[in-house]
């Protein structure tokens, strides 16, 4: 069995309140939740927030745990999510067995619970300590400059007039992650570049950030473009 965490920071800039703004009828946060609650690996669903209020707008279910409270501290904008795992990691030692950790963030619904199951069944054949979403970037980095005005330089090597003999390049989409327990204690962070690159669909780019990650999340989830 997998637990789950979900960290969930009250006092968003980019959207007030974002992980609550309405996704297709549900509360943003809801609609991932809901999800998860489909998937029977999953035991527990753990929601590291800050917010009173947060934890009255969620769903009530047996598997939705909410007493860990995120202190103030690594509740900023600044904050370091490992810190915030670590934090919690540490506050459930003697409360709950957990071993094997999947995180998800609320701000990228548009992962498939398809999706988590190929993932979940993947992690467990392959016996994996750790594992990360990726998918390959929209923007070849072939084509993408470290600033405007001049003097500006390629991100990488030289600009290739074939798009075809472009090099593929992969970004974490940070649509779900997986580590033990064990391995993060170790490492003090849910992945190293040992951790497996696993691909999903284009689709999962989207973090809800701002109002147009927002809309475009919207839209796209009304397109059939998965494979």
């Amino acid at each position: 069995m997998f637990d789950v965490v979900i960290p969930m920071r009250s006092g968003s800039e980019g959207i007030k309140d974002k992980n609550l703004v309405n996704f297709h009828g549900e509360k943003l946060a809801n609609y991932t939740i809901k999800k998860l609650l489909k998937i029977k690996e999953i035991n527990q669903i753990f929601i590291l927030t800050d917010s009173s209020i947060y934890k009255k707008k969620l769903i009530k279910n047996k598997k939705i745990n909410l007493e860990y409270i995120r202190p103030k501290n690594i509740s900023g904008h600044n904050a370091n999510i490992n810190h915030v795992v670590y934090d919690f990691l540490i506050w459930s030692k003697n409360r709950f067995r957990l071993n094997k950790i999947l995180f998800f963030h609320v701000t990228t619904p548009l992962i498939s619970i398809k999706e988590i199951k190929k993932s979940i069944l993947f992690i467990k054949k392959k016996k994996l300590t750790s594992l990360i979403h990726v998918s390959e970037m929209l923007e070849p980095p072939n084509e993408c400059i470290n600033k405007i005005g001049k003097n500006w330089n390629f991100l990488v090597g030289n600009y290739v007039t074939n798009r075809q003999n472009f090099k593929k390049y992969y970004f974490i989409t940070g649509s779900m992650y997986y580590f033990t327990k064990k391995f993060f204690l170790k490492n003090k962070k849910a992945y190293t570049p040992k951790s497996y690159a696993y691909k999903v669909d284009q689709i999962n780019f989207v973090d809800i950030n701002t109002k147009f990650d927002l809309e475009i999340a919207r839209r796209l989830k009304t397109m059939k473009l998965r494979n």
